[in-house]
């Protein structure tokens, strides 16, 4: 087999041009797939100028300066490569400049260009929207200023929020809506106190209530607020005491004592030291249960037949004279009282019948011996009437004296033989 020839030096010449345009193109795709034209297109003219050039030479089989050619454009786009970086940082630093300076296109340029860079990098895109929106931004916050020098604080309030809302990093439009939102919470709070302070010198406690509820929202845990509650506190304690006094003298005025020892009880939940309470219980408690005897007498009048009910209700009576000229109630009850008293203490004539052969005996009252006939004088009540005969079974007969009604005729007879 025949050797090959061997290579010449036009030929190594050749292959080193060659090899460099390929390094060139190679570094030529990498920047663009980098968007370096949008970035760089000088120096990507530059080189491509150079690697024409190096095309020419290439044509003209000038191999050896062909690759000089093409190795020195490569090599501008390696330092191209290694500017992006650096580029980026400058573009980045140029727009806070920028959007410090309050001059949003000039930002907007060169956050753009970062992003000509770096597509999609956060900064910049949020730098972008800052840029773009510093235009509106300023026309609020110039309005904001406006309205806060006129002592139109709401509307001021409102500009610098919305500039807020356009930029939340845009530190002066949050120390501006924070400094006239602490105007307005100040002249609020002022507001509240002088309302509250206004309605409890006027007794309007609901009123004060609400305000310093509002004064408190605004200040939490302020002194005054809660010197202004503790006044409060007392002064609805007192108009309570006064309303309880005042209800209290009204039912007992109506001598409604049950209803009134409620109402004094109610008092002493509220001040167990309440002169006017303490009293005003025992009173009307006395009176509860002086009204409760009395009822209850008034009720079932016939316990008055009995001795010892009836002594308790004359010594009843007697503890409660003279009645105090304003209790009504108590005074036609004891006249009720009376006059059952009286009733029960008086005696009606009961007429007794015998055979003149028993022996009659009435119990609590004595023993009466042996007649035909004999009346006696019988207070109101029960009795029993015992007889007794030799050789008769004895006979008990119980029989009441009722006032009003005829008295009884009570026969008393040993009639059934042993």
């Amino acid at each position: 087999m025949a050797q090959s020839a061997a290579a010449t030096p036009s030929d190594e010449a050749r292959r080193s041009a060659e090899l460099a345009l390929q390094g060139y193109l190679k570094r030529r795709a990498e920047l663009e797939l980098l968007n370096a034209g949008a970035w760089a297109a000088a120096e990507m003219a530059q080189a491509s100028a150079g690697a024409t050039a190096g095309d020419r030479l290439f044509g003209q089989r000038r191999f050896v300066e062909a690759a000089a050619d093409y190795t020195a454009a490569g090599e501008e786009l390696v330092t191209l490569a290694a500017s992006r970086p650096q580029r980026l940082a400058a573009a980045l630093d140029a727009g806070s400049q920028a959007l410090a300076a309050d001059d949003g296109p000039a930002a907007a340029l060169q956050f753009t260009l970062a992003l000509t860079l770096e597509p999609g990098l956060e900064e910049a895109e949020r730098g972008l929207l800052r840029a773009e929106a510093r235009a509106g931004v300023l026309e609020r916050m110039a309005a904001g200023r406006l309205a806060e020098v006129s002592g139109q604080l709401d509307i001021a309030h409102l500009a610098y929020l919305e500039a807020v809302s356009l930029d939340n990093e845009f530190t002066p439009a949050g120390e501006a809506a924070a400094r006239v939102a602490a105007v307005q919470a100040e002249t609020a709070f002022g507001t509240a106190m002088s309302r509250a302070l206004s309605a409890l010198d006027t007794g309007r406690y609901a009123t004060a209530a609400k305000a310093l509820d509002e004064a408190a929202r605004l200040r939490p845990g302020t002194r005054v607020v809660t010197d202004a509650r503790r006044r409060l506190a007392a002064a609805r304690r007192a108009a309570e005491l006064d309303r309880l006094r005042n209800d209290a003298g009204q039912r007992v005025s109506a001598e409604a004592w049950v209803e009134a020892t409620t109402l004094y009880r109610a008092a002493l939940k509220i001040d167990p030291a309440a002169g006017f309470a303490k009293g005003g219980l025992e009173h009307a408690s006395g009176r509860v249960r002086l009204h409760e005897r009395m009822d209850h007498y008034l009720a079932t009048p016939r316990r008055l037949y009995s001795p010892g009910p009836l002594a308790e209700a004359e010594k009843l009576l007697a503890d409660t004279r003279p009645v105090p000229a304003g209790e009504v109630q108590l005074a036609t009850k004891g006249r009720r009282l009376t006059e059952l008293v009286d009733t029960a203490k008086r005696p009606r004539p009961v007429r007794l019948r015998s055979d003149g052969e028993t022996e009659v005996t009435v119990y609590h009252i004595g023993r009466l011996g042996r007649f035909a006939e004999q009346t006696l004088q019988l207070r109101p009540g029960s009795y029993t009437v015992i007889g007794v005969r030799p050789g008769y079974r004895d006979v008990r007969i119980t029989f009441e004296v009722v006032p009003d009604q005829p008295p009884p005729a009570v026969d008393v007879r040993c009639r059934e033989l042993l």
